[in-house]
């Protein structure tokens, strides 16, 4: 049994599934038995030897974590965290927050967890919004954990160029680079609709009873599996539902602070490449 020494801890629809599966192929890493342990919010009391039961069979590889996309929001898991695991490499990535909100909402929609427009699920689901809140949560574990320890990406970099983003988590962790396949190079969880809302809501409570038994590793399997998903739900193309733009700017405007905060947090333009502010002209006198 190893100690875990990196983790995910956020956001959700950010890549999260796509850094899964690009982890699991690297021969010097070992994932816990599924993601998504949520350990240090939703399991914490089942206690650090339920925990690290999820990390037997390591076989001495260099990097051993796991991912759950919600620590980065929980207000306890931080100190949680530092507390347990002083040490821990932190990763974490940010998609623009109107953005994200949409996407968790069609994946509510997708899930059968939601039957109505982007406005009503935001006031139902307040994590639509409170995962966004990007600024407030990572001040969090900027101050339990030392800067070198945490690093934090962009889903935008993700999208633009999935082997350099792929190689700086490589770098992070300390492990060699690896070259993905194609395959691996894609997106894994892309919104869509199911082809038969019976089916998917059967492949649902099947993935629930066999977690409550314990598969988690089957279950991680058949949830990563491209040809299941493409069995049970159709992509979206061309008809992919759009933001309002009015609750989009409503919603930028909910956003600005977090955004801007986060320039100085990262020490990069956020607000600026996330079109939060203008490009602010050269003042150099320069040609």
């Amino acid at each position: 049994m190893s100690v875990p020494n990196f983790l995910y801890i956020g956001t959700s629809k950010a890549g999260s599934t796509w850094l899964f599966n690009a982890l699991a192929i690297h021969p010097d890493v070992y994932l816990a038995s599924s993601k998504g342990l949520y350990y240090f919010d939703q399991h914490f009391g089942n206690g650090p030897e339920w925990y690290r039961a999820h990390f037997t069979g390591d076989e001495g590889k260099r990097a051993v974590g796991e991912i759950s996309h919600s620590y980065l929001s929980s207000p306890a898991a931080a100190d949680r965290i530092a507390v347990a695991y002083p040490d821990m490499r932190l990763l974490a990535c940010l998609r623009e927050p109107v953005d994200r909100a949409f996407s968790d909402y069609l994946d509510l929609v997708k899930n059968g967890q939601h039957d109505g427009s982007f406005e009503t699920a935001l006031e139902r689901f307040p994590r639509l919004i409170d995962r966004g809140r990007y600024a407030t949560h990572l001040q969090r574990y900027v101050d339990a954990f030392p800067r070198h320890q945490l690093q934090v990406g962009l889903f935008d970099d993700l999208r633009a160029d999935a082997q350099a983003y792929a190689d700086d988590v490589f770098a992070f962790l300390q492990i060699q680079r690896l070259e993905l396949p194609s395959a691996a190079l894609k997106g894994r969880m892309p919104a869509g609709s199911p082809r038969n809302a019976n089916a998917a809501a059967a492949a649902k409570a099947s993935s629930r009873l066999v977690k409550r038994i314990g598969l988690r590793r089957l279950r991680a399997r058949v949830k990563r599996s491209v040809v299941v998903r493409q069995a049970l739900y159709r992509p979206y193309a061309d008809d992919r539902p759009t933001v309002d733009p009015g609750v989009a700017t409503e919603l930028r405007g909910v956003f600005a602070d977090e955004v801007e905060r986060l320039d100085t947090l990262l020490s990069a333009p956020v607000t600026q490449m996330w079109g939060y502010r203008a490009p602010q002209p050269d003042q150099s006198g320069g040609g």
